[in-house]
């Protein structure tokens, strides 16, 4: 009986075998060599350093929220996404050069930096503001903080915005913000859960990120602060316009947004294109991270 099933499961799997070898034969690419670097392949940029965006698993893997949208994509114009693990500062002139097809690492988008490329703006990151899990007090956003100490990333918009707010609040005649930097979220985190600060910035998807993995010290006392949006950036605008057709459709069919959902990560309304100068408003509902 044992081997009556046995041979009956790599039956089922040769046949699993020959389905998915003659969906991949029926699947031509959407688009070829050129404007491809490679027949057949996708070639992204990625700086994996920011969970759960993008960053490398035990594995050694490159995953998260940008590896499911570039593979997302790429399977819709049936080629194979490849990803490079490359320094931010470096992108923009690699995609210059044509040696990779897109960018697909949590960009921010910039007049500036759509100036240089072609960019297609998808979604938005934005803040929650953390404080201890015994803290419950209503909290609207960082003026609450003046006099009291505050935690964030350093050299990120987050640190930004503190600063400016406790600017505001000393020309008010107020205390200020006593605003502390740190090299990471992860350390951030620390410095709250060992009660160094009265709160701080993270983004709401390492706040999702964190929360799943156990952190239960703290609690969201707001979110969807600060909204950036991100955007894809490439060189060649047919294969831009391919990806583009792509997005739309998967936005209409509400298999984009899925993606998003797990990551607890803003997505901005559509249609999707190719953009330049100033975005028009846009902003990120608060969400309940549990």
């Amino acid at each position: 009986m044992m081997k009556r099933l046995m041979v009956l499961s790599a039956a089922i799997a040769g046949l699993c075998g020959l389905a998915d070898a003659a969906q991949a034969q029926s699947c031509e690419p959407k688009i070829g060599h050129p404007p491809l670097v490679r027949k057949g392949v996708m070639i992204a940029a990625i700086n994996p350093t920011v969970a759960p965006i993008q960053y490398i698993d035990d594995d050694g893997n490159i995953i998260g929220l940008d590896v499911d949208v570039g593979n997302a994509i790429a399977k819709r114009l049936c080629l194979k996404m490849e990803f490079q693990s490359t320094q931010f500062a470096t992108m923009i002139p690699i995609l210059k050069e044509g040696r990779i097809d897109l960018i697909n690492s949590f960009m921010f988008y910039t007049p500036e930096r759509a100036a240089q490329v072609l960019m297609v703006p998808y979604g938005a990151s934005a803040a929650a503001i953390l404080v201890p899990k015994k803290n419950t007090d209503e909290i609207k956003g960082l003026e609450y903080f003046s006099g009291k100490s505050f935690a964030t990333e350093l050299g990120t918009v987050d640190y930004q915005e503190a600063k400016k707010v406790s600017e505001e609040l000393v020309k008010a005649g107020k205390p200020a913000i006593d605003v502390r930097t740190f090299s990471t979220y992860a350390d951030v985190l620390q410095a709250l859960s060992a009660n160094q600060v009265a709160g701080a910035f993270i983004g709401v998807e390492q706040a999702v990120y964190y929360k799943k993995k156990g952190a239960n010290f703290f609690r969201v006392a707001a979110s969807g602060l600060i909204p950036h949006a991100e955007a894809l950036a490439f060189k060649d605008p047919a294969l831009a316009e391919a990806v583009v057709k792509v997005m739309n459709e998967m936005k209409a069919d509400g298999s984009f947004d899925k993606i998003f959902v797990p990551y607890g990560h803003c997505v901005l309304p559509g249609p999707y294109k190719v953009t330049s100068g100033e975005l028009p408003p846009y902003t990120c509902p608060p969400q309940k991270i549990d």
